[in-house]
């Protein structure tokens, strides 16, 4: 029996309906391309993310749900099928098979004794997808000097840019969710670090420009938008601190 087949079978299908659209969406486009890398990363991302979930909820037909994990990046594979980019066959194939599986190693890692390598060995995709979803996989706790390296060893790898910077546009769209620390924290390194990459990516990839023009256009506005809500947000919260203490300070006076 084929290794990769339980993988395939074992997922929660009471959850399929929340992301079923995304993964038909992508998994009808990769047949009809012949995409065999792709339509092997889809099943094995929806086993090894199964039980996992995203800060934020979703409403279906009246209910509340947890946001199943798999649809991340699920949205970001779309995003990258939408840019309709120039690409070869090949390329789109590997390009959207990292997409699908670029947080399994970061996130699945009990599945991965290895390192990693069983991506190709049990699970037969393509090496370069491995080397890829290995390149985009970050370890928590990265000083500067560590990050600097990361995002550059990223930019030299078009494919892995492009899942990068997708990978960021769609978590852009959840900053709001974020406890404000960690929010300043990610703002400020989309600004000093992928703001760069997209621009690394227009000028030394120009085939891909529109692309990355795109990838940048909605990071920037989705990152500006949220600081200008949460500087909002936050002013406010100090004039009712401001408020209370006057309060406070008025009541100790009778």
């Amino acid at each position: 029996m084929d290794e990769l087949q339980p993988i395939i079978e074992s997922y929660n299908v009471k959850e399929e309906h929340l992301y079923n659209k995304s993964y038909l969406f992508i998994k009808g486009f990769a047949t009809g391309k012949n995409f065999a890398n792709t339509l092997k990363a889809l099943p094995l991302a929806r086993k090894l993310h199964d039980g996992q979930y995203r800060k934020g909820t979703i409403i279906v037909d009246g209910k509340e749900f947890q946001l199943p994990y798999v649809l991340h990046v699920l949205k970001v594979c779309s995003t990258l099928i939408t840019l309709n980019l120039p690409l070869s066959d090949y390329e789109l194939d590997i390009l959207y098979a990292t997409a699908i599986c670029h947080d399994l190693l970061e996130d699945c890692s009990e599945y991965f004794p290895d390192g990693g390598t069983e991506l190709i060995t049990k699970y037969h995709l393509d090496s370069q997808i491995y080397e890829n979803v290995k390149i985009l996989s970050k370890p928590s706790g990265l000083n500067d000097a560590e990050l600097n390296h990361y995002f550059n060893v990223i930019k030299y790898n078009k494919l892995a840019l492009l899942v990068k910077l997708a990978d960021r546009s769609h978590n852009v769209e959840t900053l709001s969710s974020m406890k404000i620390d960690k929010l300043h924290k990610y703002v400020d390194e989309t600004r000093r670090w992928i703001y760069p990459l997209c621009t690394y990516g227009k000028q030394n990839y120009p085939e891909l420009s529109n692309g990355f023009t795109i990838l940048k256009a909605k990071i920037v506005s989705l990152t500006e938008e949220t600081e200008v809500l949460v500087d909002m947000f936050m002013e406010q919260l100090n004039e009712k601190d401001a408020e209370i203490q006057k309060l406070k300070e008025q009541l100790k006076t009778k």
